[in-house]
């Protein structure tokens, strides 16, 4: 797996897509390998789908959604466009976001985190089966793919997001999301060794009353007259053709990362300690130069912490966006730092020395520094630049109040949180002041108090002693005085019967009762 200089598609010819730059990077990224696609390509697809009136090619790489086969770098068209899929996999499932968990055992026994998955090897003839029998009699093998041997994937509601609105939570000012807790050694090896090379795909359904059969179950070939392209309805004695495209009418999209690393936790932070990513999403244009994606914004972009938790500041860029994407310094580059705002309805960073907030995020001024410099090197002052080039002076390498000296990559590290408080920041570079805003806040709570379990069992012993202080107290006022209110109470107490053959004392048997009582409470 591997990110690209390019986004031209990646060759499908054994010879060329191993291409490389003069610098060493690869042309063309990838990550499903080139066998992967080749054994999709060769294989027969599950003819039990439900296609609506698409003419469907006849291998996995042809679906109602592509039924052309078109090729999108080395993903099998037929995985992509099924969960769960039932022929091995190169992807490990996360979590499933679902309308309704009614299916969440389903899902989750069948992706290949737990269960193996089967396929056809060494079959003769040009096409490949997808089923033990049609194997068989091609004198192949019906091989298994073992399990991932991980936890399962995780399973919830989705969030509701009304049609149009690309993705936004009703009732919230931000996107739909799903808070990752990172694979630790134990589920991943490579996190031990520093080796692994991940990417992260997102792929989201809509499916419609129409498209399942008007049932709950999942709908299959028998229903491929269902429904059929721009079709004529009579309404009230009049004709109207509804805007049906059966490819679509039911269907799934997909977004994707670039690659990234996990890394392990670093020595000398306990493992009670939570650590957050806080990173960079969208890319550089405007929102629609950077459809379907969005432009620059924090993620979280609201983050509530508590007091000693770790947030790892630390996001990527790309220096290959198309030349004509709006944007701030160097064109086809993305790049963005941190400084401090007041609140999110301001636009020019506060400074330490500056008493219009009460706190800085930083607490030191090197982390400040770093945070708005981003390790920017050779920076030359504007009047200098301006002095030297004129007002020509975006596209300047040695211009960092643009973030041009500083390489895609910013890793900030680990910053513990030690004040509380409600913090708000911005990009300098992304910022613009009309439509568009790079800005983020981070909130700080005290640090919740975990009482332990022998402070708990010296309180219950404390109420045990006061109430059997009190008890004895009373008992003993009223052997002295037998005629008042009290005497005739403690007169009238029937005291329990226990065993002949405990052995403790008169005074020993009350704890247990009262602690018996307290604990049912």
């Amino acid at each position: 797996m591997r990110d690209g200089t390019t986004t031209t598609t990646i060759p499908d010819d054994p010879n060329q897509y191993q291409q490389k730059n003069a610098d060493g990077t690869y042309t063309y990224g990838m990550f499903e390998d080139y066998q992967y696609y080749q054994d999709c390509k060769n294989r027969d697809r599950n003819k039990g789908l439900f296609t609506a009136d698409q003419n469907v090619g006849s291998k996995a790489i042809n679906t109602r959604q592509n039924p052309g086969g078109t090729r999108y770098g080395y993903e099998c068209t037929e995985e992509r466009d099924y969960y769960p899929y039932w022929h091995p996999s190169p992807w490990k499932d996360v979590a499933v976001l679902v309308p309704q968990l009614d299916n969440c055992a389903f899902y989750q026994a069948e992706s290949q985190n737990v269960k193996a998955k089967n396929y056809c090897k060494g079959a003769t003839g040009t096409t490949i089966p997808n089923n033990e029998a049609a194997c068989v009699a091609a004198q192949g093998t019906w091989a298994s793919e073992p399990a991932f041997g991980i936890p399962p994937p995780d399973c919830k509601l989705a969030s509701f997001s009304r049609d149009n609105h690309l993705g936004n939570v009703a009732g919230a000012s931000e996107a739909a999301n799903y808070t990752w807790i990172l694979p630790n050694a134990n589920v991943e090896p490579c996190v031990a060794t520093g080796s692994c090379n991940c990417a992260l795909r997102i792929r989201y359904n809509i499916t419609t009353n129409e498209s399942t059969g008007l049932t709950n179950e999942f709908i299959d070939a028998k229903k491929n007259k269902l429904i059929t392209n721009d079709p004529t309805v009579n309404v009230e004695g009049g004709e109207y053709t509804l805007a049906i495209n059966t490819a679509q009418f039911g269907r799934t999209f997909q977004d994707r990362s670039f690659i990234f690393h996990i890394t392990e936790r670093p020595k000398g932070v306990s493992k009670d300690t939570k650590i957050y990513n806080l990173n960079v999403r969208g890319k550089r244009g405007n929102i629609v130069q950077t459809f379907p994606a969005t432009e620059y914004d924090f993620t979280p972009n609201r983050l509530q912490v508590e007091e000693g938790d770790i947030v790892h500041f630390q996001w990527t860029g790309c220096d290959h966006n198309p030349a004509n994407n709006d944007g701030e310094g160097k064109v086809k580059t993305d790049r963005s730092n941190i400084v401090q705002i007041k609140d999110l309805d301001s636009n020019i960073p506060v400074v330490a020395t500056n008493d219009t907030v009460e706190k800085m995020l930083f607490d030191n001024a090197f982390t400040r520094s770093r945070m708005a410099l981003i390790d920017q090197k050779g920076c030359v002052p504007v009047a200098t630049l301006i002095q030297q080039n004129g007002n020509n002076i975006e596209q300047l390498d040695a211009n960092c109040a643009k973030l041009n000296a500083a390489t895609p990559y910013f890793d900030g590290g680990l910053v513990k949180m030690n004040q509380t408080g409600k913090f708000t920041y911005m990009s300098t570079r992304n910022n613009n002041f009309s439509n568009r805003t790079q800005k983020g806040q981070l909130t700080v709570t005290p640090k919740k108090k975990t009482v332990s379990g022998a402070a708990i069992a010296g309180i219950v012993i404390g109420l045990i002693v006061v109430a059997a202080g009190a008890i004895g107290g009373l008992v003993f006022y009223g052997k002295k005085h037998p005629h008042s209110k009290i005497g005739r109470a403690v007169d009238n107490i029937r005291m329990p019967n226990f065993s002949s053959s405990s052995s403790a004392s008169h005074g020993q048997r009350k704890a247990p009762l009262l602690s018996s009582d307290h604990g049912t409470n």
